[in-house]
């Protein structure tokens, strides 16, 4: 029990990570 709840957490908090890292790395390209 709560373990689909739990997934759930870890998936949307790395996809929150990954689009943080995403848009980091794309404004430093733009930026050169």
């Amino acid at each position: 029990m709560g373990g689909e709840i739990l997934i759930a957490g870890v998936v949307s908090f790395t996809l929150i990570l990954l689009g943080l890292f995403l848009g980091f790395i794309l404004l430093k390209v733009q930026g050169e």
